[in-house]
C-alpha cells in the first residue's frame, strides 16, 4: 500500500465502507433531524450534495436499507449539476421518498459580501421559496457551501431566516464534528470519531467522495464531471432520435 493510499483512507470511500460506517453509528447513536432537542446521545447526519446527486441517492439508499435517516443539503448554484434538470430534481425527490430530509446549502459569494444579516436572511429565505415550491416539503436547515470562502462564517447565529444554521454557534459548542471534504478526513478519521464516546456528533460527508471502488478523489472529481458529459450526450442523441430528426456528425 502506498503511503499516499494509507494518508487518504481512500478504502474507507466506498459504498461498503459507507454501510460499516453507518452500521458503527447506527450501534452508538440515534440519527436525529436539525433542530431536535433531544437529551439521548445522538448524530446529525449531513450531506452537502456538491457534485452528484446520483451519488447522494445511492447514500440515501444505503441509509435507508439500514434504517437511518439523515439531512441533504441541496446547492443551487452548483457548477456540477443543475438542480432544476428532471432527471436532478428526481434524484432528490427520490431522497426525500426514502425518509430524509432536505435542506438548503447556500453559496454566500454569489450574493454581494453581507453587511448585515438581515440581508443574507433574505437571500436564504428566497432559496428556501424555491426548494420548498419544487419539492413540497419544508425545509428546516441549511449549510453554508465553501464556509472559509469570505466571510459567512460570520453569521453564526443559531437560526437564521427561520432555518438551523448548521454552522452556529450552538451547535458548533454542543456537537462533535467530523468531515470529510475534499474527499479526506479532515480532522478525525471516522470510523475513529465514531468509537470516541461523543454525546452529540454531527458528521458532514459529501456523496461525490463515496464510489463502488476506491479511487483517489480528483479521479471522484471527473467521474462527476464525465457522468454528467456522458448523461447529456446520450440525451441529446436520444431526443432526436424520438423526435425523427437527423442527428448530423
Amino acid at each position: 500500500m502506498s503511503q499516499q493510499h494509507f494518508e487518504y483512507h481512500l478504502d474507507d470511500f466506498t459504498e461498503s465502507g459507507y454501510r460499516e460506517i453507518i452500521r458503527s453509528a447506527r450501534s452508538n447513536y440515534r440519527f436525529e433531524s436539525y433542530g431536535t432537542e433531544s437529551d439521548e446521545p445522538h448524530v446529525l447526519w449531513r450531506h452537502d450534495v456538491d457534485f452528484s446527486p446520483h451519488r447522494a441517492a445511492r447514500l440515501a439508499e444505503i441509509e435507508a436499507d439500514e434504517g437511518v435517516r439523515a439531512t441533504y443539503f441541496v446547492l443551487l448554484h452548483s457548477e456540477f449539476y443543475n438542480w432544476l434538470e428532471a432527471d436532478v430534481t428526481g434524484r432528490f425527490r427520490q431522497i426525500a421518498d426514502l425518509g430524509h430530509d432536505l435542506g438548503l446549502h447556500f453559496d454566500a459569494s454569489f450574493y454581494a459580501p453581507y453587511a448585515e444579516q438581515a440581508a443574507l436572511a433574505e437571500a436564504l429565505d428566497f432559496e428556501r421559496s424555491l426548494l420548498e415550491r419544487i419539492f413540497g416539503r419544508d425545509v428546516r436547515a441549511f449549510s453554508f457551501h465553501n464556509p472559509d470562502v469570505g466571510d459567512a462564517l460570520q453569521f453564526d447565529a443559531d437560526e437564521i431566516a427561520g432555518m438551523v444554521n448548521a454552522y452556529g454557534r450552538g451547535t458548533k459548542e454542543r456537537y462533535a464534528y467530523c468531515s470529510d471534504s475534499n474527499g479526506y478526513w479532515r480532522f478525525h478519521r471516522l470510523s475513529e470519531f465514531l468509537e470516541s464516546g461523543h454525546v452529540f456528533a454531527q458528521v458532514l460527508t459529501h456523496p461525490e467522495w463515496w464510489t463502488p471502488s476506491a479511487m483517489m478523489p480528483r479521479d471522484r472529481v471527473q467521474r462527476a464531471i464525465d457522468g454528467r458529459a456522458a448523461a447529456t450526450a446520450a440525451g441529446y442523441d436520444e431526443l432526436l432520435a424520438r423526435i425523427g430528426r437527423h442527428n448530423a456528425r
